[in-house]
């Protein structure tokens, strides 16, 4: 943002926390000092303690500024499959985090989030105007990228067919549900030369992926950098979603397929479906085993042209760069959250019935 023009400054909630006179922790006057020059705050999903509501409601009354809050995630769908569980709902006796995050919602003037779901869901359940606003990438990131076999080669994996999936703790009920489990345990029997390879930090999709040791590799997190050259090691990406949660999640995987020039494969179907705008640079299926298994089996058949194919769609994909839309996009949703925060005008704290405008 700064490269471009912009004045931002990102600050750790608990010196936002700080930032407000009856903040329980010690006022931070260098904080404090550059928020009254702010024309936009944007708490980003950490509304986990009174403080923070508290700070959000003092610059609102006090100071006048139009605060929203950013997250991308289904905090209240979480099963018991995501560790995530435990902090946000199995302690809420002692931890109110879940309870916090909806107050903060409810007394925001919005909540930014790159999907449709997440955005109707939190509405519903906070009263919260919702401004959509994709995830994009980050163009220094994604260009310039060494090739293929260049990475083949530095992983190990020279004359394989690399079968790759990236991503955190939260996506294994994406495999398990989805049917891509069992299509890869066929794929490998019937393509001897294909690797999956495996990345990131949840060992349970590497333990229950029904493929032999000798096709299955891991690869640990990497800084986000670094990311783009592992996601061009791949000769097919996979995208698998499953159940509620997953269609609260934004497209950034997809995106990141197309820009490395990968043909990938991911889930479709449903309302407001997580890659549905991104169909034309990908294939979507229909969750069943076969369906996964069909779709895997014709992009190995037919990888060289899979592949030209994917490296033409780069330049579409390179125009979801966040620098390149920062006026188009960002900027444009920044000042109708302004424009509409100072058209519905905010009750001040204490004295009902006083409209601020």
């Amino acid at each position: 943002m700064n490269r471009n023009g912009w004045n931002a400054k990102l600050i750790h909630y608990t010196g936002f926390m700080a930032s407000a006179p009856s903040s329980t922790i010690p006022y931070d006057f260098a904080v404090g000092e550059w928020l009254r020059e702010a024309d936009l705050i944007i708490v980003q999903r950490n509304i986990i303690m009174p403080d923070v509501v508290n700070a959000m409601k003092y610059w609102q009354a006090v100071k006048n500024k139009v605060v929203v809050v950013d997250l991308d995630d289904a905090y209240h769908m979480l099963d018991a499959s995501n560790p995530a569980l435990t902090f946000w709902h199995e302690n809420r006796e002692q931890n109110h985090a879940m309870d916090y995050l909806i107050e903060g919602l409810s007394i925001s003037d919005g909540l930014i989030a790159p999907n449709r779901n997440l955005l109707n869901d939190f509405n519903t359940l906070a009263g919260v105007p919702g401004y959509y606003l994709q995830n994009y990438a980050e163009k220094d990131w994604w260009t310039d990228l060494p090739s293929r076999d260049e990475m083949k080669k530095k992983l190990g994996l020279e004359g394989r067919i690399v079968i790759g999936w990236g991503g955190s703790v939260s996506h294994f009920n994406s495999f398990v549900g989805s049917g891509v489990m069992e299509a890869a345990g066929l794929i490998a029997k019937r393509y001897p030369e294909v690797t999956f390879l495996i990345c990131g930090n949840d060992g349970r999709i590497l333990e229950n992926l029904p493929v032999p040791a000798s096709q299955l590799q891991h690869q640990d997190s990497v800084p986000p950098s670094e990311w783009p050259k592992v996601v061009k090691t791949y000769d097919i990406g996979m995208a698998p979603l499953f159940w509620d949660y997953d269609h609260r999640r934004s497209w950034l995987k997809g995106i990141e397929y197309a820009l490395a020039g990968v043909p990938w494969i991911g889930s479709g179907g449903g309302v407001n479906a997580t890659y549905s705008d991104l169909a034309h640079l990908g294939t979507l299926v229909k969750n069943t085993e076969l369906n996964w298994y069909n779709a895997l089996q014709s992009k190995i058949d037919n990888l060289g042209k899979e592949q030209i194919k994917a490296e033409r769609f780069i330049p579409q994909a390179q125009k979801l760069f966040i620098a390149d839309n920062q006026t188009a996009v960002f900027e444009a949703v920044y000042r109708q959250i302004i424009g509409d925060t100072r058209k519905r005008g905010r009750i001040r704290e204490g004295m009902p019935g006083v409209v601020h405008i």
